[in-house]
């Protein structure tokens, strides 16, 4: 009896495990800047797989910026990440802050450091990976200077159980041998033209980067949390913004003059992503999302859960 009982026992707790991998293995990463960290609850980040803090900058000579990120924002990043029972990962670049990256990655003992101080960053706050957002590189030269960092990274990073991931325009080059440099590539879903993201700008998206031999099971689909203005797409607004002034229904992705992803267009993109057989999708950003019922978030994770 008593061994029924531990074998039953061991089943159960096997069946559980496997379960859970089941349920987070499609990952719901959201980015989170710093200058939104005050605003931010628990409930804003339930449901996120990843918790990623955006962001830490290259300084030309390997030195890195984390002047941004204070030690209690860092230590309230910490504290959503563990709420959501959600890995956390550090973003470094991103829009208006990948000025570093050409003359640091050209310049070996400028890698070297800039590696190493990334690492101990990493070591120091919890940081279970990194996503490298270089925006973006212009020259075959700095293709290769990005490849030589992604290879320093990955072989420091990997021993210690630290992935290195990468997010991308797809419609920027690609280089085939950047895939075995990295563990996942976060496909910038948005930011395109008037209608700047739709459900076919999505499947368009992740076409290409099927062309570019981006294997399917390394993509995170971009979702925006935000709207742009359709006349001028140097405007924009939250989604919380939104939901407030103009108070759209699910179905609608334009209001105010702005184009946006409702509920049922994520909804959508989702599925799609579960479809194509996506590591997951990722989200810009969660800082922009609207609070209770109305929140964007929730409608992703109750889509992935389907």
């Amino acid at each position: 009896m008593r061994t029924t009982a531990i074998i039953c026992g061991f089943v159960l707790a096997v069946s559980f495990l496997t379960a859970k991998e089941r349920e987070r293995s499609f990952r719901i990463a959201g980015y989170l800047p710093e200058y939104r960290v005050g605003g931010i609850t628990p409930e804003c980040v339930k449901g996120l797989t990843d918790l990623i803090v955006f962001s830490v900058s290259p300084e030309a000579d390997g030195a890195l910026d984390t002047s941004v990120w204070s030690k209690r924002k860092l230590e309230k990043a910490k504290k959503l990440a563990g709420s959501a029972n959600a890995r956390l990962l550090v973003a470094v670049g991103g829009w208006g802050r990948s000025g570093g990256f050409p003359a640091m990655t050209e310049n070996s003992k400028a890698r070297e450091r800039f590696v190493r101080e990334l690492d101990a960053f990493c070591q120091a706050n919890g940081f279970g990976g990194v996503v490298y957002d270089w925006e973006f590189p212009r020259t075959d030269k700095e293709e290769t200077s990005f490849h030589h960092l992604l290879r320093e990274t990955r072989h420091l990073f990997l021993p210690r159980r630290r992935t290195v991931e990468i997010a991308v325009n797809s419609e920027k080059p690609f280089p085939r041998d950047w895939t075995v440099k990295v563990d996942a590539v976060h496909v910038m879903s948005y930011d395109n033209g008037p209608r700047h993201a739709t459900y076919e700008q999505a499947v368009a998206d992740l076409n290409n980067m099927a062309r570019l031999g981006v294997p399917a099971e390394m993509q995170l689909l971009g979702l925006p949390f935000y709207g742009r203005q359709i006349t001028n797409r140097e405007k924009a607004i939250t989604y919380a913004e939104i939901k407030e002034r103009f108070k759209p229904k699910r179905e609608q992705d334009e209001a105010g003059g702005y184009y946006f992803n409702g509920p049922g267009t994520l909804a959508k993109k989702v599925k799609l992503a579960k479809a194509r057989g996506l590591a997951g999708v990722m989200i810009w950003e969660i800082g922009q999302d609207a609070k209770g019922t109305g929140s964007l978030l929730k409608q992703v994770a109750l889509t992935a859960r389907e």
